[in-house]
């Protein structure tokens, strides 16, 4: 693992503050303040009854919600400039025909502020944005953006894919961008796959905390109110990784948990394995097991998973094998059956991706939900029929 850009900075002195309150105290909702909090007033008979039949109410509502399964969303690489408008047109319409209802875009905070200072709402970047993002909502689409690539002012110690020299730059365009799409942009994801150098030089648990804490704060001060915060979604079921972002004060400073269940061998189903390890899908029961040991009940989503339909030619490591279009439809509906029935804690599942890409080798290629042409593949009709079921 390469040394953290940001392993010399300070932690934030609110996370300390929020460590010594407990994590279980704040997801609560309890007051913030020391010792227990004060009893409900004395219910009459009737508030009582009123009380218990809200309760159960809800508890019947969880219930019928659980029995649907996950909601179902979609990786759409939207915001790529390989894509045409009338390419993202017929992509969000087959999508809304297959019965998703969110889509994940990938935001680059280095495209809508190139430059130090203030955001200019007339820039190229953002009337891109715009312009995607008000094609999904004319569909009724709910977006979930993931929001990374640092921009070169900021000064990221490696690139675009390294964390700000100060948090802050990054929390301070997330809550612009949340304010400037309110209502259309329903949640905001804190970088993708963190726990991965791949995707964030270094790959440190405790400047990813800095980081999400930052921009949990910045959106809590924001107009965007009722915009989710979601906590990066980690490469694999990571659990080792989360568990130290717990330990550097994450657990205070998002609304939502998320990984990236992808199984591994990747020619297998979603319940192979004894999911003791990370890159088994069922592994999932342990990012639950040690958000619960962190006295955590917030729900988690699945921001991407999938299979990719290609042949082998036997010399692929185990997590590049790929199976038939059949077989990637069949795991893609176990999956979403077991998120049902074994997983219900966890509220959303993001297919990657819309298409094949072209831009890949052959594993990375054979993800999509249609092919590059965008015609259907059995996968895309597995998961419509699911959906209406």
């Amino acid at each position: 693992m390469r040394p953290s850009p940001a392993a010399s900075r300070p932690r934030a002195t609110h996370r300390l503050a929020a460590a010594a309150l407990g994590v279980g105290l704040l997801a609560a909702g309890l007051p913030a303040t020391a010792g227990p909090a004060p009893g409900p007033a004395p219910a009459s008979a009737s508030s009582a009854a009123s009380v218990s039949g809200t309760a159960a109410s809800y508890d019947d509502a969880q219930r019928r919600r659980a029995a649907r399964g996950p909601a179902v969303g979609v990786q759409f690489h939207g915001l790529w400039t390989s894509y045409t408008d009338a390419e993202r047109a017929t992509v969000l319409d087959r999508l809304v025909d297959m019965g998703a209802g969110w889509v994940r875009l990938d935001m680059s905070w280095a495209m809508i502020q190139p430059e130090r200072g203030r955001i200019d709402p007339r820039g190229w970047g953002v009337r891109f944005v715009d312009r995607v993002v008000d094609m999904a909502s004319e569909r009724g689409l709910k977006v979930l953006a993931t929001f990374w690539l640092t921009p070169d002012w900021a000064d990221p110690e490696a690139g675009s894919r390294s964390l700000p020299a100060d948090p802050r730059d990054y929390a301070k365009a997330l809550a612009w961008a949340a304010e400037r799409w309110r209502g259309q942009v329903r949640a905001w994801e804190v970088w993708n796959e963190p726990n991965s150098a791949d995707f964030l030089a270094g790959a440190d648990p405790a400047a990813y905390a800095d980081l999400l804490c930052a921009a949990h704060d910045a959106l809590r001060a924001s107009s965007a109110t009722g915009a989710d915060l979601v906590f990066g979604g980690t490469m694999h079921n990571d659990s080792d990784w989360i568990e130290a972002a717990y330990d550097a004060g994450a657990g205070a400073c998002f609304d939502v948990m998320a990984t990236h269940p992808y199984q591994s061998p990747s020619d297998t189903g979603p319940l192979s394995g004894s999911g003791e390890a990370e890159w088994e899908f069922s592994h999932l029961a342990q990012v639950r097991a040690l958000m619960r040991r962190h006295g955590d009940r917030r729900p988690v989503w699945v921001t991407e998973f999938g299979w990719s339909s290609h042949r082998d030619r036997g010399d692929e490591q185990p997590w590049e094998r790929g199976v038939s279009k059949r077989q990637q439809a069949t795991f893609t509906v176990a999956a979403l059956e077991a998120l049902r029935t074994r997983f219900p804690f966890v509220r959303k599942a993001f297919l990657y991706n819309e298409r094949a890409r072209t831009d890949a080798g052959r594993h990375m290629k054979g993800y999509g939900l249609m092919t590059h042409g965008l015609r259907p593949k059995p996968v895309y009709r597995a998961v419509q029929a699911w959906v209406r079921r």
